[in-house]
């Protein structure tokens, strides 16, 4: 109990000189980080952006179907493999139970996306630039 009581403490203020305050300089985030580090693109945006996604793959497939846009083999391949696996019957995790069935079809569902994401944003150029 001695220790506790003994505690000397020390002004806040006395260890200003230590830190380079600036006040045009908001953050100092690339100083001591490699350049893998500060390049890095955090995927926490990739599931808020799964609907646009979803939506552009419908529209693609759509103009696909009408003879407008030429749907890649690899694209065309993945999403029948996809839709194959979401009905089947046959599941890694099956869907008997209520929540956790579902996760292994959204993991094939997200993978699927991610993998065929630069062909959803040719589509999306070619979509831009055709109107």
């Amino acid at each position: 109990m001695d220790k506790i009581n003994n505690l000397r403490t020390k002004p806040v203020d006395a260890n200003f000189e230590h830190f380079n305050i600036n006040p045009e300089k908001t953050f100092d985030t690339d100083l001591g980080f490699p350049e893998e580090v500060r390049d890095y693109h955090y995927r926490s945006t990739d599931f808020r952006n799964i609907w646009y996604y979803l939506g552009l793959l419908f529209s693609m497939l759509l103009d696909s179907f009408k003879g407008r846009y030429p749907l890649p083999k690899k694209t065309a391949l993945l999403l029948i493999f996809a839709f194959l696996y979401l009905i089947s019957p046959v599941d890694i995790i099956p869907d008997v139970f209520p929540l956790i069935g579902l996760v292994d079809d959204v993991a094939v569902l997200v993978f699927s996306l991610n993998f065929i994401r630069s062909d959803l944003e040719n589509y999306r150029a070619w979509k831009n630039y055709s109107n």
